[in-house]
């Protein structure tokens, strides 16, 4: 018997409404566990960026210092033309450049964070811009502190700096070595790292409240300023000698510090000074370059 076009049609059902949500069901599921694999696959992407930028101001680091009799470059961000050199940018928060520069949107703040790299006043030059002419070194795009709301006028929390250079290589009030023929282990030294300071900038120089010490295995180090987790689980550094390398991060308590976004963080590290992250406090602390470090 032959059955009707009509009839085959009306054979013929769609989805119900209970199939149609376990499908929507499903799609959100797959979105939900692909959306942070996605998010880990953008922060690892920006690594090579930041890498690059770091290994341009280690290049610049070594050539300032060859070109002025092994000094090295003053690795605060404050000082202008003094005993221990011109910083090698001045911040925003010191009121040091002229003219002092209007940080009242966005584009004004990474407009002035460069030119504290470039052209601080208009008699003193950055002392790297010669060595490294790109004043978007300064940000790595895994740094998102910038994304935070910032107070017109320069008050913070917003940044677009993400480098803090160790104090204990010309750093803060003129500490640490000064010569490059001092640094007896370049390859394990590092330079600058990339810092989490909440305050707005990573302002002066990034320091340890104990670098720890080699006769107990740098297992005595104390956090004082805080890293970085611009790459997931780990923060990049460069070295005396121009290499640089991504560490990871073997603490939880050390990550959750270095993503905090509380403004009083730095000095203030709390479980991170405990024993669940001896093992990152001796990574840094035994390439943390100073006199007993050298």
């Amino acid at each position: 018997m032959k059955t009707s076009l009509s009839q085959k049609y009306s054979s013929l059902r769609g989805f119900t409404l209970i199939e149609l949500l376990v499908v929507i069901a499903i799609i959100a599921i797959l979105a939900a566990m692909l959306l942070p694999a996605l998010s880990k696959a953008r922060q690892r992407a920006t690594q090579a960026t930041c890498l690059s930028s770091e290994r341009q101001l280690a290049m610049a680091w070594l050539m300032y210092a060859q070109d002025n009799n092994d000094l090295l470059v003053n690795l605060n961000t404050y000082d202008l033309a003094g005993p221990n050199g011109t910083s090698w940018r001045i911040d925003i928060f010191n009121h040091k450049m002229v003219p002092n520069p209007p940080v009242n949107s966005p584009d004004q703040w990474n407009a002035a964070i460069e030119k504290g790299y470039r052209q601080p006043t208009p008699n003193i030059e950055g002392p790297l811009f010669k060595y490294a002419a790109n004043g978007a070194i300064m940000h790595c795009p895994g740094d998102k502190r910038y994304l935070l709301k910032f107070t017109p006028g320069g008050g913070g929390p917003y940044s677009w700096d993400s480098y803090s250079g160790v104090a204990g290589l010309n750093g803060e009030n003129g500490g640490g070595l000064k010569k490059l023929n001092l640094v007896k282990h370049p390859t394990d030294r590092f330079i600058w790292t990339e810092g989490a300071d909440m305050r707005g900038e990573n302002v002066g120089s990034w320091s340890m409240q104990n670098p720890g010490t080699p006769g107990a295995g740098f297992s005595d180090a104390l956090w004082e300023d805080s890293p970085a987790v611009f790459h997931v689980r780990s923060a990049d550094f460069n070295f005396a000698d121009g290499h640089v390398e991504n560490h990871k991060w073997m603490s939880s308590d050390t990550i959750n510090w270095a993503n905090s976004t509380d403004p009083g963080k730095d000095g203030n590290p709390g479980a991170a000074n405990g024993p669940s992250a001896v093992l990152d406090r001796q990574w840094v602390g035994s390439h943390f370059a100073g006199p007993s470090n050298p």
